[in-house]
């Protein structure tokens, strides 16, 4: 038996909704925390190891680049064998190693890396990554990692002597996993911020209006004419006299600047688990739409069988409506696209 929506709760609902005022989703932020600093970047470095210590779950036979690993790193340390002898080794997997190599490195600082296995290995979980050195597109090594794996998770087995046809179940990927702190940089990356007359700031989420007030604000605080909106990505802040060659005692002070942004309007859909989300003071246009046994329709007057949503409703209140009375997620996302494919939603709707 389906489920029946109570028309005269849900224009209840509406009308009580749309008796309020509009939220307004602006919110106050600083500088720092939305813009970042134009050249200080993290960059991604790489390299190539071995995990051992593993329980019978490493790289099987076959895999030869494991094997050549092996004895090449066997004969830096004096030891001579060959491949040959390691054909029952299962202990050891060969692993891409990545990372992030922050801005403003500096060596001896500590990073996180993670590895992922390249060949046919079970499992990392409890190996150890041996020394590894981590390169950056120009082939220099910035950072080397080494130290115990952690995948997250692991494999459940109830029983001791597992039965024919027995299939062990993993909780999470086995085969990647992270090293906390166990990258330490080799080579630090210097932009020679204090050497700066200009600083271009670029915001995270691009908006003209956000630009236009970040200027605005920095200009309040440090002087009429220091900072200028270049376009939605970026603004340009000259470094007054004061702090030439201090650059980052500069930047620390704008960091630390409030400033009103602007949300975008936009609706997050996560199909798979039902979840919407919705960002900005989003309104709906007059438009009827009929779903299943939901029909709503946004007009100057009242309809049989219909609900009547005063002009200027935002989404959240609809969607607040909708749940209220037992809607399913599904037609709520389904009415949500229908608004948007009509023209009568001036949001950007992303599906995930």
């Amino acid at each position: 038996m389906k489920k029946k929506i109570l028309l005269p709760a849900l224009i209840l609902l509406l009308g009580l909704f749309a008796a309020c005022s509009a939220p307004d989703f602006s919110s106050a932020a600083t500088i720092g925390n939305i813009t970042s600093i134009y050249g200080a970047m993290s960059n991604p470095i790489v390299g190539y190891g071995l995990v051992t210590g593993l329980d019978g779950t490493g790289d099987q036979w076959g895999v030869n680049v494991t094997q050549q690993s092996i004895v090449t790193m066997l004969s830096k340390l004096g030891i001579n064998t060959n491949e040959a002898s390691l054909y029952e080794i299962r202990d050891t997997a060969a692993v891409m190693v990545t990372a992030e190599l922050p801005p403003f490195a500096v060596p001896g600082e500590r990073i996180n890396v993670t590895v992922s296995s390249i060949g046919n290995a079970e499992s990392l979980q409890g190996g150890v990554l041996l020394m590894t050195p981590l390169k950056g597109p120009d082939g220099k090594v910035y950072a080397l990692g080494q130290g115990s794996v952690s995948t997250g998770g692991s494999v459940a087995s109830e029983n001791v002597m597992p039965l024919p046809g027995y299939v062990p179940v993993s909780q999470n990927f086995q085969t990647s996993g992270i090293i906390d702190n166990g990258g330490v940089i080799e080579k630090g990356v210097s932009i020679g911020l204090n050497t700066f007359s200009n600083v271009r700031l670029i915001l995270k989420n691009p908006s003209f209006t956000d630009s236009s007030r970040i200027a605005g604000a920095i200009n309040a605080k440090i002087g009429k004419g220091t900072a200028k909106p270049l376009n939605s990505t970026s603004v340009s802040v000259a470094v007054p006299a004061s702090y030439k060659g201090n650059v980052s005692q500069f930047i620390s002070v704008i960091d630390a600047i409030d400033v009103k942004t602007h949300s975008k309007a936009i609706i997050v859909i996560n199909e798979r688990s039902g979840t919407v989300v919705m960002g900005g003071n989003i309104k709906i246009n007059p438009v009827a739409i009929s779903n299943r046994n939901i029909t709503l329709k946004i007009n100057k007057k009242r309809v049989p069988n219909a609900f009547y949503l005063k002009n200027g409703l935002t989404v959240a209140e609809l969607v607040k409506a909708l749940n209220a009375v037992g809607a399913p997620t599904s037609s709520i996302i389904s009415i949500l696209e229908s608004i948007k494919a009509a023209g009568a939603l001036s949001a950007e709707i992303k599906i995930i």
